[in-house]
């Protein structure tokens, strides 16, 4: 005899918290205007009596987009001339008025037009072709190549200057990381070229992030380098080990490792094998560094050194002789065997992070940093020439920089160009000083 048990529906039912005024804070937060609509004829259409007005509500408000526009400013420079002075001397005396110095002599651009070009693309992405059309748009007929002559001008004239100040700030910390990726220069000599990413650690008082364009050899990083004395972070490309010849101390990635492991997993289930086993216990065991790293990311760097001396360096010992004893049963030239024969020669590199409790386990603060030009040639594909290579890393080294000190990145840009141009001398560092992005001037004006 067959039972047929009856179906039972359970109905789960919970409460979602609504966000509360959300929407509301946003339309508080921008300038607004008013619209008032009122009748016409004040006479009451039953009676033909006379309405009176007994108040008004806000009945809808809106978001208005508000196209942005070009227009020319003429500049006005007018001369006075002193009479006795002129009586006196075979020649007119005449005094003008100060005229403040326009960022390129005889263009058409000024600092607010080449800033906002610098802003859609380096921090929108948008290509000046791109950016050319839509200039169209607004009545200004110019070629993107001209646009892209500014960039290069600009970074000529006024912001190599600025960088190369950053650089030599960057230069006194104690921790920097530092990571490279591909980029494509038409012009380029070289089958390849590379940016490479240096920014300060994540306890710096002062973020910087600096990008340099050159080829991927490690004389770049020695060469960029020169003068620092440190910890780097970065991965064991062999362009960075020459390093430690300059009293540098190179810090291992674990992120890496990890990832090396987890790369040897096959994707399909079904040939999953002891060695899978030996993949996974792997990743427990970068997995376990990292919580114990995620559960000190509030103590301070002397707290975090003794916990690390204490806890962290069995499991990195322990983690270590795992890592021996696996080996020898691997084939070497398999994914898993890789991974291995990572972790084994960098295992001093891994260590190196029980060295300084303002150290991290990860070079991803690097990667994150990469990841602005990888966005960006992903958009504009190239640059034409090394000239211009050279503009986008010294552009997006200000603006990155910029962001990372909490300024608003067009403000700065617009600010440095307007100002810079009318400095006596950019080779002064104390000048430049009062233009660095955590300086007390440039905070108060581009927030």
């Amino acid at each position: 005899m067959t039972r047929t048990c009856p179906r039972i529906t359970e109905t789960i039912t919970y409460k979602r918290r609504k966000q509360v005024g959300r929407k509301q804070d946003i339309l508080d937060s921008l300038p607004g205007e008013e619209v008032h609509y009122q009748l016409d004829d004040l006479t009451c259409p039953d009676c033909r009596h006379e309405l009176k007005e007994i108040g008004s509500f806000c009945a809808r408000q809106e978001l208005l987009y508000v196209p942005a526009k070009i227009k020319r400013i003429d500049h006005i420079q007018h001369s006075y001339k002193c009479q006795h002075c002129s009586d006196e001397a075979p020649a007119d005396k005449i005094i003008k008025a100060p005229v403040p110095k326009a960022p390129l002599t005889n263009s058409l651009g000024s600092a607010s037009l080449i800033s906002n070009t610098i802003y859609q693309k380096y921090v929108l992405k948008i290509p000046a072709y791109r950016q050319e059309k839509d200039l169209r748009r607004m009545g200004l007929p110019l070629d993107h190549k001209t646009v892209s002559n500014w960039h290069i001008k600009v970074c000529e004239y006024y912001l190599s200057s600025l960088y190369e100040r950053l650089r030599q700030e960057l230069l006194k910390l104690e921790v920097i990381h530092a990571d490279e990726t591909p980029y494509r220069v038409l012009d380029s000599e070289r089958a390849k070229d590379y940016v490479w990413t240096f920014l300060s650690g994540k306890h710096a008082k002062t973020p910087i992030v600096l990008y340099h364009h050159g080829s991927r050899k490690g004389i770049e990083a020695w060469n960029f380098l020169t003068g620092f004395s440190g910890y780097l972070h970065c991965d064991q490309y062999p362009g960075y080990l020459r390093l430690s010849q300059q009293d540098v101390t190179l810090v291992g990635c674990m992120a890496h490792a990890r990832r090396k492991f987890r790369d040897s997993l096959p994707k399909d289930k079904a040939r999953e094998s002891d060695a899978t086993s030996v993949a996974k216990q792997g990743i427990h065991y970068c997995d376990q560094m990292f919580s114990l790293e995620h559960s000190w990311k509030d103590l301070s760097a002397e707290e975090r050194y003794k916990k690390r001396q204490s806890e962290l360096k069995p499991l990195l010992k322990k983690f270590s002789d795992w890592c021996y004893k696996k080996s020898v049963s691997v084939l070497p030239s398999g994914k898993l065997g890789a991974a291995f024969q990572y972790c084994l020669n960098h295992m001093d590199k891994f260590m190196n992070i029980l060295k300084d409790g303002r150290l991290e386990l990860s070079n991803n603060r690097a990667e994150r940093a990469v990841k602005e030009i990888v966005m960006g040639r992903k958009n504009w594909l190239f640059s034409q020439s090394s000239t211009g290579a050279k503009a986008m890393a010294i552009i997006m080294s200000i603006l990155e920089t910029a962001k990372q000190n909490g300024l608003d990145q067009f403000k700065y840009i617009n600010y440095l160009l307007d100002k810079l141009p009318n400095e006596p001398s950019l080779l002064d560092n104390q000048r430049l000083e009062a233009y660095l992005p955590w300086s007390e001037n440039v905070q108060l004006h581009c927030k």
